[in-house]
């Protein structure tokens, strides 16, 4: 009992450092993309933030970092499967609705937003082509802003709200970080809409129901590479080929990261996908995490 305790109390601790270094350290990177807008000497510095909150409160506890983990077995390689389709099926009802009913336009670019140019003379082939790049190409461009996020979020924040005993640590982890993006949604330099109040609560949705399953993700297999692949395709899916494909009046608050259409799509697709694992799943495995039959 008295083990159990001090496990919670430490865990409690680290919470509180890991917060207070997130948000002063957050601050003047948010405060500087608000005002000057979303350059990536700007954008990839905050996305570390999080890492470094998590090194310094493991630092201060005298903590390891067995736990984050970087492990790479066999099972981690079948995760990463899901990992990178999970974006795709969530993006093509969401984005294929909005295209067949007309509430946005659907027009692959010709250009990627990472700057080189994306083969193809019709809209088909460059969709077609846009698809290659985006499930392989794609993700490995953005695991660079997508493991330092991380290493924070499921590699420290998930795996101490579940020591601290914190009731439902994925949706609560989802919540921080959703509104960790508020400042860069609020002041339009992240993805920008009519209604940046409205597009922000979705987008926080959205993130709740990614963080459910890249929970799922992180303590089945006990290592953080999964939650890293599923974040960079994301970017990589959803944002940079789906959202770039997209235009409209009022494609933002239909189909984009902080969209009706999204949101609901995450949502309801993570549900149906934890669901379906549940409904599959028999004894817990002897190689599962520790955490993995954990309550999210």
């Amino acid at each position: 009992m008295h083990e159990a305790m001090d496990k919670v109390r430490r865990a409690r601790r680290g919470l509180a450092i890991y917060f207070g270094v997130l948000l002063l350290a957050s601050a003047p990177f948010q405060v500087d993309i608000a005002l000057h807008g979303l350059a990536v000497s700007r954008f990839l510095p905050f996305v570390w933030v999080p890492c470094l909150a998590s090194v310094v409160a493991r630092f201060v506890l005298r903590e390891g970092f067995g736990d984050v983990s970087f492990r790479f077995d066999r099972r981690v390689a079948w995760s990463l499967v899901p990992a990178l389709i999970y974006p795709v099926v969530i993006a093509l009802p969401a984005y294929g609705l909005a295209w067949g009913t007309g509430i946005a336009a659907f027009e692959p670019a010709a250009v990627h937003p990472l700057g080189f140019p994306i083969p193809g003379g019709t809209p088909g082939e460059r969709f077609v082509a846009g698809c290659i790049i985006a499930l392989t190409i794609g993700p490995a461009a953005m695991a660079l802003l997508a493991i330092g996020e991380e290493i924070g979020w499921r590699g420290y924040l998930l795996p101490r709200l579940i020591d601290a005993g914190v009731p439902h640590p994925a949706l609560v982890t989802g919540v921080v970080w959703g509104f960790w993006h508020a400042p860069l949604i609020l002041s339009g330099h992240y993805n920008p809409s009519p209604s940046p109040l409205l597009s922000l609560l979705l987008f926080v949705v959205s993130l709740c129901g990614q963080s459910y399953y890249a929970a799922r993700l992180r303590l089945d297999t006990g290592s953080v590479w999964p939650p890293v692949v599923m974040h960079a395709a994301w970017n990589a899916i959803v944002v940079s080929f789906f959202g770039a494909s997209t235009t409209g009046e009022h494609a933002p608050l239909w189909a984009s990261e902080g969209g009706v259409l999204v949101a609901a799509s995450t949502v309801l697709i993570t549900f149906l996908l934890l669901r379906f694992r549940r409904g599959q799943e028999g004894a817990p495995s002897s190689r599962s995490s520790a955490l993995g039959t954990v309550r999210l």
